[in-house]
């Protein structure tokens, strides 16, 4: 396979990050798995949980798509020129850096967006790698090295350091204020950013404004129509609480009681309507199986680019970010950190928005981008004041003990 320029083909060894059983790390976020651009399809996140130091995925649609789903928005608006900084192509040359993401769409955009550019500026080489949790935590056992910049989901992240698996990374260096409020710590710098929002047919609207928030859609006499929520207690639980009346400030930590007496209160809209991936949701919607729908917010202009007549609320929608991670056992360090102060300017973020509808977690990226694009992003300012951060640190403790509360009830087994 010819390479790109600077740029060297995925690593055929490398098993691809939660493909559907325990070998390849997967055992569900906000995922068969749902990370948008996994390598099959563009399903949805898989927010991971730890136990016993062992890493559990656990799945918020997480199964395996097999349909390819396209990403891709509008590239309209101001040329991204280079990145002041960054014109010395032999400041790293001769270096190779390994990164890795979770392929497919992301992966090929985070390569014509930050990867070549990144090598064709400094004079490094890239060689790709894909994200693999088990593959990298069994390097770090072995003592070898796995790679030297990582993209990870942010509550794998929340627990990375102290489970040994990162390293904390030079701050002054990259300069994180522009990504704070998504979050992020000493060893993990936001990327960008998306979210789980409230999806509707259009159809299913014509008599009546689609819901603002999830108290109205969760009215069953307003909306008497068949509905659709992940199978998970992720975005399941905090949306049930929302619409039992807790405010967003007051979310975390979340009553997993309360919030299993929500879902209660809804689930005969619901009955086998509970998503196992990102793109079933989309595809009841458009074959009006559903009229409401949680979804993340990719997935339905997907749908739309596709032909659908599905549209989306951001109110109350839950916003993530996935990390840029520098691993234990990294062998370019010094290149890595260089790499993420780069992938978080406003050039390099805004060229990534016109890739894929993921949200730049710099805002000076928005000077940048068309307002066309801009309406899709989950981090435009309009965007962004509507939705609810994740507390990532949150799930990360109390993801096992949420899951069986879930399980327990939805599955009709008795608790105890």
């Amino acid at each position: 396979m010819p390479a790109v320029v600077g740029v060297e083909p995925v690593a055929k060894e490398t098993l691809l990050f939660r493909h559907g059983n325990q070998s390849s790390v997967r055992a569900a976020l906000i995922r068969g798995d749902e990370r948008p651009g996994r390598a099959q399809s563009i399903n949805r996140r898989c927010l991971l949980s730890l136990a016993g130091g062992a890493v559990a995925l656990a799945a918020v649609g997480c199964g395996g798509d097999e349909e390819s789903t396209s990403m891709s928005t509008p590239t309209a608006g101001t040329p991204v020129g280079p990145v002041p900084g960054f014109d010395d192509p032999e400041r790293w040359k001769g270096r190779i850096l390994r990164v890795g993401a979770w392929g497919a769409e992301v992966q090929t955009a985070l390569r014509q967006a930050t990867w070549t550019p990144f090598a064709t500026a400094t004079g490094c080489r890239i060689s790709e790698v894909t994200t693999d949790y088990g593959q990298l935590a069994d390097a770090i056992r072995n003592g070898q090295s796995y790679a030297d910049v990582l993209l990870v989901d942010a509550i794998w992240a929340a627990t990375a350091a102290d489970n040994g698996y990162v390293q904390a990374a030079d701050l002054a260096a990259i300069n994180p204020e522009a990504a704070a409020p998504f979050g992020g710590s000493d060893s993990a710098i936001p990327a960008y950013a998306y979210a789980l929002i409230g999806g509707f047919r259009r159809d299913a609207m014509t008599t009546v404004a689609p819901p603002m928030g999830w108290a109205e859609w969760w009215d069953a006499t307003r909306y008497p129509g068949p509905r659709a929520l992940a199978r998970d207690p992720f975005g399941s639980f905090e949306f049930a609480l929302l619409a039992d009346g807790v405010e967003s400030a007051d979310l975390y930590p979340l009553d997993g009681e309360r919030a299993i007496d929500g879902l209660k209160a809804i689930s005969e809209r619901i009955v086998d309507r509970w998503w196992d991936s990102g793109a079933e949701p989309i595809h009841w919607l458009g074959t009006q199986r559903a009229d409401l729908a949680s979804a993340w917010h990719y997935r339905i202009f997907a749908g739309q680019q596709d032909g659908l007549a599905v549209d989306l609320v951001w109110q109350q929608g839950l916003m993530v970010a996935d990390h840029w991670v520098v691993p234990v056992g990294a062998r370019e360090p010094e290149v890595a950190v260089d790499y993420i102060r780069y992938a978080l300017s406003a050039q390099a973020q805004a060229e990534l928005a016109r890739q894929v509808p993921l949200g730049p977690v710099n805002a000076e990226a928005f000077r940048l981008l068309d307002p066309m694009v801009t309406s899709r992003l989950p981090t435009a300012p309009a965007n962004l004041a509507q939705l609810v951060p994740v507390d990532a640190g949150w799930w990360a403790a109390n993801r096992g003990e949420a899951m069986q509360r879930f399980n327990t009830w939805l599955l009709g087994r008795p608790s105890g």
